[in-house]
């Protein structure tokens, strides 16, 4: 029986660095790496624009129900998140290019990012240079301690008088998210469907995917409350490769602030030596 999804693919992919060219004038380049990035619980693709620059090729995996998918309801799962983008992976023009492909996710993504990476190895035969998972503990493992466990749970039911305000409570500690959001509750409330629809699913995934042959790469803010260093380890056997870690300033949402770093380090990771090229 076939695990592929039967809804349209082609819209989960958006190509930020088109975007980018688009908008600046700039000509394409043939990239040095490609970053597949999927973005954590109520973030849209575009969260990874932090990351184009014209000699990478940067492209956000878009989650049903925000920006060009507003209207569609919400996956039932990380694995169908997963199973559809690794699908439009599989169509899209570059699936056989030789520019060394990363997989990252961040919080929910790294989730999404392990399950995708296996899918694209096993199930379509194309190769990743590395995956890269950021701010999330494992699936099975025990969580870090969380001061806004309590608003989390509180504000997961929209019937609740007061789940709007317990998360965003909860967002406020966590960082990321504009204070002009949090303080507007009528912009609020157009971003917490998703959010609470990503966050249901990302509790409920308790599986780690078949592992691949990828070099693994751990990532984690130095100041996270949510994720601990045993946590972020525990993904250990989503990778027969080699694993490294590194650890960036600051809390859940550390990447932006440090994307030369984070640019660094993956490129590092996946081409050690500046020799790697992936096949279909």
């Amino acid at each position: 029986m076939s695990t592929r999804p039967t809804g349209a693919p082609g819209r989960c992919l958006v190509d930020l660095s088109a975007q980018d060219r688009l908008r600046s004038g700039a000509p394409a380049r043939t990239p040095r790496l490609r970053v597949l990035c999927c973005p954590p619980s109520g973030a849209a693709a575009g969260y990874w624009r932090f990351l184009v620059r014209e000699d990478v090729h940067v492209l956000g995996v878009q989650y049903p129900g925000r920006e060009s998918r507003f209207r569609e309801p919400p996956a039932p799962s990380v694995a169908a998140l997963a199973a559809e983008a690794a699908e439009a992976v599989a169509g899209a023009p570059w699936a056989a290019s030789d520019v060394p492909l990363v997989v990252l996710g961040h919080s929910m993504g790294a989730c999404v990012a392990a399950e995708l990476a296996s899918l694209l190895e096993h199930r379509e035969g194309i190769r990743v240079s590395l995956l890269a998972l950021s701010a999330k503990t494992a699936p099975g493992a025990a969580d870090a301690a969380d001061d806004g466990d309590e608003d989390l749970r509180a504000g997961l039911d929209p019937q609740d008088p007061g789940a709007d305000e317990a998360l965003a409570r909860w967002l406020r500690r966590l960082g990321g998210t504009p204070e002009a959001v949090l303080a507007n509750p009528e912009l609020l409330a157009l971003q917490l469907p998703a959010l609470r629809a990503d966050l249901r699913v990302s509790m409920a995934h308790d599986r780690l995917p078949a592992p691949v042959g990828a070099p693994l790469l751990l990532l984690r803010g130095s100041e996270d409350h949510t994720v601990d260093a045993a946590g972020m380890d525990a993904w250990r056997p989503v990778s027969t490769g080699t694993v490294q870690r590194r650890e960036y300033p600051g809390g859940h949402h550390p990447l932006a602030e440090n994307r030369h770093r984070l640019l660094e380090d993956l490129e590092a990771c996946a081409v050690p030596g500046g020799a790697s090229r992936p096949a279909r």
